[in-house]
């Protein structure tokens, strides 16, 4: 690989593919490639899942020893958590290397893992996605390891993958950054029996930098700055966490509190520190 070039990252899935999985690595010269898969026990070597990581790394090895391997061991079957896992890496990579080129392999993996993949590519501007077609197939028996294996070792469907295409790319708006961290607050100070009444709220937003209201204070008209920011409070975060079905009235109670939805937000989008927190 010739000096001076963009790092290149590539994200994939594993499941019972590695051609798919391996090849776009030496096409695309990739440095390092995030390896998600799930192994229940990942002690386990012997289990099909680990076997077919392994001989992912062993490939990827074998193109070069020199690309640095990460793996994320996470439920591939649920799709919040493909979402989450593929953003966390999109947005560390963004934050540690800037200028480098992020590849998202969707073709790899379970088909919760391919659809988080192509919309969390899609949310993030400069990621690019890419598809890989099978060129040639393994034998499709009726018994797993006849349909996966060849002479022993794991292949998957797919024995020889061909070129990786890019997929057109279609702009996905992600939630505003303030306002998920703004419920990520809110959240966790219900889970700790804290007050989320305006004042400890926005006491919490400003301390994290999340607050971006500046508003010049009166020294003579403190009581007027705590009712301009309340109805800021209002303004910025509750009508709009209420507009999005992320909060909801509790009757019994007369609080907020996070709805599903806004449970999956908190969860899934800007889980990593924020540089200014």
């Amino acid at each position: 690989m010739s000096s001076g070039r963009k790092k290149r990252i590539m994200i994939a899935c594993v499941t019972f593919e590695t051609a798919k999985v391996s090849e776009p690595i030496e096409y695309y010269e990739i440095n390092k490639a995030h390896i998600i898969h799930y192994a229940k026990n990942p002690q386990d070597g012997e289990s099909i899942y680990a076997s077919f990581y392994n001989r992912v790394v062993e490939l990827i090895d074998e193109i070069s020893p020199k690309i640095e391997i990460v793996e994320h061991n996470e439920k591939v079957y649920r799709f919040s958590d493909m979402l989450r896992t593929v953003l966390e890496i999109i947005q560390s990579e963004r934050n540690e290397n800037p200028d480098c080129d992020i590849y998202v392999n969707i073709s790899s993996g379970s088909p919760e893992y391919a659809a988080a993949s192509a919309i969390a590519s899609m949310m993030m501007v400069g990621t690019i996605p890419f598809s890989v077609n099978s060129q040639e197939y393994t034998v499709a028996e009726d018994r797993i390891k006849d349909v996966y294996f060849i002479d022993g070792k794991p292949v998957g469907l797919t024995k020889k993958a061909k070129e990786p295409l890019i997929l057109p790319y279609y702009d996905i708006v992600k939630p505003e950054e303030h306002l998920v961290r703004g419920l990520r607050v809110m959240y966790e100070r219900i889970e700790s029996r804290l007050p989320v009444t305006s004042g400890p709220m926005i006491a919490e937003l400003k301390k994290r930098n999340i607050w971006y209201r500046d508003i010049v204070e009166n020294p003579d008209n403190k009581s007027n700055k705590r009712q301009t920011e309340a109805v800021y409070y209002q303004r910025d975060f509750i009508g709009k966490w209420v507009k999005y079905g992320w909060i909801e009235k509790d009757e019994l109670r007369g609080k907020y509190v996070l709805t599903p939805k806004g449970k999956d937000i908190v969860n899934t989008f800007y889980t990593l520190p924020s540089t200014e927190e």
